[in-house]
């Protein structure tokens, strides 16, 4: 793997591609420590840390921690992914768009992915909005005498913007880097967390909660 690794590296078009790539994740790992404005991360983080066998635990793995801090990029690339499982269904049964998937050629591509990045954005605002409620129902929530449809409506295009942000970084991964864009996302994200998973466990077995068995 090292020799392959070593093999690519001195092909100058591979390297630009390789630098692309890491310089891309290295913005996406910048954007999970940008915290959202009038939102108490910290007692947040205490909630979601309650709640790692949940939903909400793995949504907080997938996105590196960005979750529970609230960040602009607490939603990760999951709006993204949803869409394109809800498309990709859609072109099945709608045959509009089977035709357009199966006879456009290039421009149905096209026109496909544009329909995708429409409904990601959509989907991303769904899930700001709930998320903002959630965070809402708890009280963590702070905007002192601002009006709340303004704080609210901050939040939500906050999480909303991130996620489309992400979105075009993992199309511009695929144009210029090593392509998977998303996957890489996804997969820097859920490495991220390993040193913060090893920290606790070291601390557990530190204070005895956490034994050995065998």
């Amino acid at each position: 793997m090292i020799q392959t690794i070593r093999n690519a590296w001195s092909v100058p078009e591979l390297r630009k591609k390789i630098l692309f790539t890491i310089f891309a994740l290295l913005i996406f790992r910048l954007g999970s420590a940008i915290p959202v404005p009038y939102i108490n991360s910290e007692q947040l983080g205490f909630y979601l840390e309650a709640q790692s066998g949940t939903i909400l635990g793995l949504m907080n793995a997938m996105s590196g921690s960005a979750f529970s801090m609230a960040t602009v990029f607490a939603l990760s690339i999951q709006p993204y992914i949803n869409s394109s499982i809800i498309i990709q269904l859609l072109t099945v049964a709608i045959p509009a768009l089977e035709r357009l998937a199966k006879e456009g050629g290039e421009e149905g591509r096209k026109k496909i992915a544009s329909i995708t990045r429409y409904t990601t954005v959509a989907i991303a605002l769904l899930q700001g909005f709930g998320y903002y409620s959630l965070i809402n129902s708890y009280g963590l929530v702070q905007g002192g005498s601002l009006n709340a449809f303004w704080v609210g409506a901050v939040i939500v295009l906050s999480f909303t913007a991130g996620s489309a942000f992400l979105m075009w970084l993992g199309e511009q991964i695929n144009e210029k880097g090593i392509g998977n864009g998303i996957s890489m996302i996804l997969f820097a994200g859920i490495i991220s967390r390993i040193p913060t998973l090893i920290s606790n466990m070291v601390t557990m077995l530190g204070d005895g909660s956490l034994k050995w068995y065998g």
